[in-house]
């Protein structure tokens, strides 16, 4: 029929909820290219896209995967240098678990 609209078809993962990519950054002291990959290790993180925004820069220990790869693991992660600068490129992190130090 002419003047119908059109539906879009959007793909949604089940239960509804829409996946997005949550963000962290990370300091590292030592040359980048010496981090090793795809290893569990534990790291100090600090949460760029919470979901309330009060939390925007928490930090938190934890138990992660990293890659250089963009797009290997779920996550993205920023890459900060010893005196903040921001290396050009996001690497991927999985988060293990988190880690309380404090308990």
């Amino acid at each position: 029929m002419r003047g119908t609209p059109q539906m879009a078809v959007f793909q949604q993962p089940l239960g509804g909820k829409k996946l997005e990519k949550r963000e962290f950054d990370t300091f590292v002291l030592t040359d980048p290219g010496m981090v090793p990959e795809d290893k569990e290790m534990e790291l100090i993180l600090r949460e760029l896209t919470p979901k309330d925004k009060r939390y925007k820069y928490r930090s938190f220990y934890a138990m992660a995967l990293i890659s250089k790869s963009e797009t290997k693991y779920p996550d993205r992660l920023w890459v900060r240098l010893g005196r903040g600068q921001l290396q050009e490129k996001p690497w991927s992190v999985k988060i293990v678990k988190e880690i309380n130090k404090f308990a």
